[in-house]
């Protein structure tokens, strides 16, 4: 295979990792050791290769504890290659610019993992999210049952009316209503009933 047809069964083989810190208790973020435990094994089973290449580095942010400056800020501009392992000229290279603020010696490391990380979620187009189990649930479409009790109400809409109806929920059909959107298109629907 070649590295695009590589990249195409890792992307088969994963399609999710987690959020895994939270930063400041305000946000959550996925580190680069929660990406790499889903995906080397991937990586090894599908021949790929992956290494950074520096080639530009600067402290934008010089450390001058005499004027309260307590952490250096670097900037990595990096190329991250995938390469095919059975032939290494065929590879996809991708360029990632990182900062890394740091108040000791680790910021060219830390940029460099940053940089890593950004391109395997890229290149594979792995989503991230925080939970899971919420993430299944909005992917999941309403029961037949639930579909059994909108259908009616749906049919007497006007044709026309039914049209605009699903295109405002950006549904093809009403089979493909999210079961998060459920209780809400109930009530638009029998909403609409009642006026008629």
């Amino acid at each position: 295979m070649n590295i695009y047809q590589r990249i195409n069964a890792v992307m088969q083989d994963v399609d999710y990792v987690r959020k895994d810190k939270k930063v400041d208790n305000k946000y959550t973020v996925v580190t680069h050791d929660n990406v790499v435990s889903h995906i080397r094994g991937k990586l090894v089973k599908h021949g790929i290769v992956i290494y950074p290449e520096q080639r530009k580095s600067e402290i934008l942010v010089a450390k001058d504890l005499a004027n309260d400056v307590k952490m250096l800020l670097y900037s990595g501009d990096y190329i991250i290659h995938f390469c095919n392992m059975d032939d290494p000229k065929d590879r996809i290279s991708v360029k990632v610019n990182a900062h890394a603020a740091d108040n000791g010696d680790k910021a060219p490391g830390k940029a460099v993992t940053y940089a890593t990380k950004m391109a395997l979620l890229k290149v594979f187009s792995l989503e991230t999210g925080d939970d899971e189990e919420s993430r299944g649930a909005d992917a999941k479409t309403i029961t037949e049952s639930q579909l059994e009790a909108l259908q009616p109400m749906f049919d007497a809409l006007p044709k026309d009316r039914q049209g605009l109806f699903l295109s405002l929920y950006g549904l093809a059909e009403l089979a493909d209503v999210p079961q998060k959107q459920h209780a809400k298109i109930m009530a638009q629907l029998k909403k609409a009933r009642d006026e008629k």
